[in-house]
């Protein structure tokens, strides 16, 4: 599947309805993914949140019509797609530094958005191309973990992911590691993607991998995953984080494998997308953005 071509068809679409109230579902159905497999890919492939994104763009037009035409700031502010003039002003202020008014005046240039080298192929650097050169396969049984979840919202309602850095917090201040029995593994965490769902919901689960759920203790959860193949990578969380690593896998290095990713969950709406978790794994000496974790990412050899 070429993803980049797909996602140039997103912003295509994004474009053209941006004064339009669009969520991200709206535009996944237009390529034919789920909303939250299309928004992963969105973010690795051009930097940018969907929702970011449709913003950036709605203020670069909005700043073009400030420039170009006569309207009135509240015309413009719909047209381009906020709710009020109050909306536009706060986005608008805090992107380029002035209001709207202040903007129209005044004899400043602004660059045109996106830049046209967004979904241009980046060379590899020479850490990530030692990631993918080592990158190991592993066949993983059906394995058991127990921790502590929370529901995430690729579209941003209520806190969005935000729920996630509230789990870790809540995870490192409990020391819930050391609560849970029937450890497999030497105190690896794992942070772990699943049930993404055909409304662009999906649960994150921090956990650790474990050979029983008989002893789950109070107030966690126990899952279980089925056996899949899975490409391991090591590299840091920054790297990860930054959109550099996944977006030279799912742009190149997916398709010079030959592979693709297990996709078997059809939802009513025709979308698909893969049952297996993608997950990060931090042992016992992650610190920060610079430490190496591993990434466990679901592959299907075609």
């Amino acid at each position: 599947m070429d993803y980049t071509a797909l996602m140039r068809e997103a912003i295509e679409f994004i474009h053209s309805q941006y004064g339009e109230n669009i969520l991200v579902s709206d535009i996944s159905a237009q390529v034919y993914l789920s909303p939250s497999y299309f928004a992963y890919l969105f973010r690795t492939l051009t930097g940018y949140t969907v929702k970011n994104y449709l913003n950036r763009y709605r203020l670069y037009r909005a700043a073009a019509a400030l420039k170009e035409s006569d309207k009135r700031i509240i015309e413009i502010a719909f047209e381009c797609g906020f709710s009020s003039q109050q909306a536009f002003t706060k986005s608008f202020s805090l992107l380029y530094g002035t209001s709207p008014a202040q903007f129209r005046r005044a004899d400043v240039s602004f660059n045109p958005f996106p830049p046209s080298n967004i979904l241009q192929k980046r060379g590899i650097t020479m850490d990530l191309k030692n990631v993918f050169d080592n990158v190991r396969f592993v066949k993983k049984d059906s394995f058991l973990v127990v921790g502590i979840e929370t529901d995430i919202n690729y579209n941003g309602i209520g806190k969005g992911t935000d729920y996630i850095s509230d789990l870790y917090d809540r995870w490192n201040t409990e020391k819930l590691i050391e609560k849970i029995p029937d450890q497999v593994n030497d105190l690896l965490t794992y942070g772990m993607t699943h049930e993404s769902n055909a409304d662009d919901t999906a649960k994150y689960i921090i956990a650790v991998e474990v050979s029983s759920l008989e002893h789950l203790p109070a107030g966690l959860i126990g899952r279980r995953f089925e056996a899949c193949e899975y490409a391991v990578f090591e590299c840091t969380l920054e790297e990860e984080t930054s959109g550099r690593f996944f977006q030279y896998f799912f742009s190149t290095w997916l398709k010079e494998q030959g592979l693709s990713q297990p996709d078997s969950v059809h939802t009513a709406l025709g979308n698909t997308f893969s049952r297996y978790p993608t997950f990060e794994v931090y042992d016992k000496n992650f610190v920060d953005e610079s430490s190496k974790i591993e990434i466990y990412i679901p592959i299907t050899r075609e």
